[in-house]
């Protein structure tokens, strides 16, 4: 992800006008005239395709969970969640005694996360989960194994949990349980699975670097097809977005390694290379946000340094940094692997 310039803008008013705002129907949307904490903002910075025009900074009244890093592997990974609608955000892995917690992913109400990360020291990779706001700390759902377990999400309904094991993807209930070994091939790489709509199926990335592609299985096995499989050029990272199309990140060209989010569609039609990426920046860790928005890690210039998040339009190419709502957000370590409800 490298970087495209913001452009600030500021606009002098001699009358009162009103500013309509667009919305991420998800969580407890503020009104339009918003929570103060999250509404000053009478000054978008904006880039993309409408760079020359003040465009409405998003309304979002959901919850967010990301991590922060110095680099993959660095001793100071984080997670934090950030309320939309309270404008609080909090370091929830602060006193977890857990090494590189990351990649969260909520439970459809947003009251649970399970999260990858390593037992303190022990250099193993395993799956947790942890109730929003507990005092209590994450249950490991894998301690023990012996596996590298990793990349976890929930099933749509929350009961079941996709994730890489050792390089296979298995569902695993809430307490730990394994009731499915959806793949058994692990001399490929098959990570990042996650649920179709109606949970008969997983999208998952396999191989890695120029041969990574996208594909699904039905979750007893069978069925296993290519859905974007550009040839020489890396394809990772899908996230559904309803039932006919998901997001993921993929190489701008075989001889331009930047990653760029694109759309594609279950029934085969054309990926959609979405109108905020440049060729210059990298564009990534892409996830829904209402029906035309996705929050998403970028290396855009403007930023505060690595990878930062922002909120975009998928249709017009406006994209905001989330700073826009709290200015401790982004920072000069890397934040990515967001996800919203």
């Amino acid at each position: 992800m490298r970087m495209q310039k913001l452009n600030f803008r500021l606009v002098y008013l001699g009358i009162s006008i009103l500013i309509f705002f667009g919305s991420c129907d998800k969580g407890n949307l503020v009104d339009n005239l918003g929570d103060q904490n999250n509404r000053d903002i009478a000054i978008a910075n904006v880039s993309g395709k409408n760079a020359t025009t003040i465009a409405s900074l998003p309304v979002l009244g959901g919850k967010l969970v990301y991590h922060k890093y110095d680099c993959y592997g660095c001793s100071d990974t984080r997670i934090y969640i950030y309320n939309f609608a309270t404008n609080a955000l909090t370091w929830v892995s602060q006193y977890w005694n857990i090494d590189f917690p990351m990649n969260a992913h909520f439970n459809e109400d947003a009251s649970k996360i399970v999260f990858m990360g390593q037992p303190a020291g022990s250099g193993d990779w395993d799956i947790y989960i942890w109730t929003v706001g507990s005092t209590s700390a994450p249950v490991n759902l894998t301690a023990g194994n012996g596996k590298r377990d990793e990349d976890p999400k929930f099933s749509p309904n929350g009961y079941r949990i996709a994730f890489k094991q050792d390089n296979d993807l298995k569902i695993m209930e809430t307490n730990g349980t394994i009731t499915d070994v959806v793949t058994s091939t692990s001399s490929l790489e098959e990570g990042m699975p996650y649920y179709s709509d109606d949970a008969t199926q997983l999208i998952f990335a396999q191989g890695a670097g120029s041969a990574s592609d996208i594909y699904k299985i039905n979750i007893d096995g069978t069925g296993k097809t290519a859905i974007a499989n550009a040839s020489g050029i890396q394809e990772y990272y899908p996230i559904v977005w309803g039932p006919t199309k998901y997001l993921y990140s993929r190489w701008y060209s075989t001889t331009n390694g930047h990653d760029q989010v694109y759309m594609g569609y279950f029934s085969g039609a054309t990926p959609t290379r979405l109108p905020f990426n440049t060729t210059t920046a990298d564009y990534s860790d892409a996830f829904p946000c209402g029906t035309d928005h996705v929050i998403l890690s970028s290396t855009k210039s403007g930023g505060s340094g690595g990878y930062d998040l922002y909120v975009a339009n998928i249709t017009t190419g406006d994209i905001y940094s989330l700073n826009s709502y709290n200015t401790g957000i982004n920072s000069t370590l890397n934040e990515l692997g967001a996800c919203y409800k």
